[in-house]
């Protein structure tokens, strides 16, 4: 029997149910968090700066204690994820949702079934338009229809699930259209429940939609808390490519921007500067140096594609990290979840690279918490290869 979520994006489906997906923080990792912030003193009336927030999972995790945030994302479907569940927005979102449900009719799709190689057909494309126009005109609010439509939009596309790589799909297929109006009021009565069941204790939330590189605040912060990509296992921006393809081509007719997005599997035509961190160094002078004894396919793999991501990823990530720096008060402190996985059988050292670059800014650094991960990604759950460990790390930092 299909549940009432089974017909959207199995992301959102997470989000909605559990308040958590894929790249979100786990709620060990941030009560070890606030137990060292706690312990620390600084746990009153702080401010919690979060320059890569994902889903919003740290801002209700805080939220929940008291404290309120400001937070930083580049991915447009992520943040408006945020714009739904921040608690400044509860009444507005629900009042909304309340309003949605009276609607007497909903835009009719002209056909029952759509066959493509695309990710839309065009009587879909024409049917998202049509809802977005009513949902607009109902609820006189951009962004809050932009929110509440951007988790349903997959209802109505043409892909293929992976049942061994969740957050990957092939585009193109059959795509039936029967039901979807009851899908449409399922969906709706389970974002009212996630966003009603939400607890909090401080509303005072900021969702800003940018790179952490590029933006401009008056603010500086005594605490950050943050997580970068997990480095060579998801491009972040692909598991909402049909959420960002609406955005770009239905809603707001305007490309998205990702060349900035740390850990993006795009290296052609993209440039990188120095990388000062001996340890980044290290471990890429080791990788082409492990290539020259491979065969000429995997030698040829790591030149092209992954030498260049992972040059790619320690130089933004050293740029996003010294730009986080210019935006701290003088004595701040910060915690980095932080994951380490494997490639070619040799570790890419996240955690130590990270310790490293704030060294460099003049931070003291410790690791509060180091365990081993499960891969999700991993079809074979027992695998005990090397391949198959993953080093999650909780570092703290703070100003000498």
């Amino acid at each position: 029997m299909m549940g009432k979520l089974d017909n959207i994006s199995h992301l959102y489906k997470g989000l909605i149910l559990r308040n958590r997906a894929f790249a979100s923080f786990k709620v060990d990792e941030l009560d070890t968090i606030y137990k060292d912030m706690v312990a620390s003193k600084i746990a009153n009336n702080t401010c919690v700066f979060d320059p890569m927030s994902g889903y919003g999972g740290g801002m209700l995790y805080f939220a929940n204690k008291g404290l309120s945030t400001v937070n930083v994302e580049l991915n447009p479907p992520a943040y408006y994820w945020q714009f739904l569940i921040n608690p400044k927005n509860r009444t507005i979102v629900l009042d909304a949702l309340y309003n949605i449900k009276g609607l007497r009719k909903l835009p009719k799709l002209s056909v029952k079934f759509s066959i493509t190689d695309n990710l839309f057909g065009k009587e879909a494309v024409s049917h998202i338009e049509k809802l977005f126009e009513l949902l607009l005109t109902q609820l006189k609010n951009r962004d809050l229809t932009i929110s509440i439509l951007l988790p349903f939009v997959a209802r109505f596309a043409n892909y293929q699930k992976n049942d061994t790589n969740f957050t990957h799909f092939k585009q193109g297929g059959i795509c039936s259209f029967q039901g979807w109006e009851k899908d449409f009021y399922n969906y709706i009565d389970e974002l009212e429940k996630c966003i009603t069941n939400l607890n909090y204790l401080n509303d005072n939330h900021v969702n800003i939609l940018g790179s952490i590189t590029d933006i401009d605040l008056d603010l500086k912060f005594n605490c950050f808390v943050t997580s970068p990509p997990y480095p060579n296992y998801r491009d972040y921006s692909k598991i909402f490519k049909i959420e960002n393809w609406v955005l770009c081509n239905v809603i707001n007719n305007q490309s998205a921007d990702f060349d900035q997005m740390i850990g993006s599997d795009v290296v052609k035509k993209k440039h990188y500067g120095v990388i000062y961190s001996d340890v980044a160094n290290k471990f890429l002078s080791e990788l082409l140096e492990k290539s020259k004894k491979m065969s000429t396919k995997s030698r040829n793999d790591i030149e092209v594609y992954y030498y260049p991501y992972f040059s790619l990823y320690f130089y933004n990530i050293q740029e996003a990290y010294n730009r986080l720096n210019s935006l701290l008060k003088n004595k701040a402190v910060g915690y980095i979840v932080v994951n380490n996985n494997i490639t070619r059988d040799i570790e890419v050292p996240v955690g130590k690279s990270i310790c490293e670059i704030f060294s460099n800014m003049g931070y003291q650094f410790s690791v509060i918490d180091e365990s081993e991960i499960s891969h999700l990604g991993n079809i074979r759950k027992k695998a005990k290869r090397i391949n198959s460990r993953h080093i999650r790390n909780i570092v703290k930092v703070w100003k000498k």
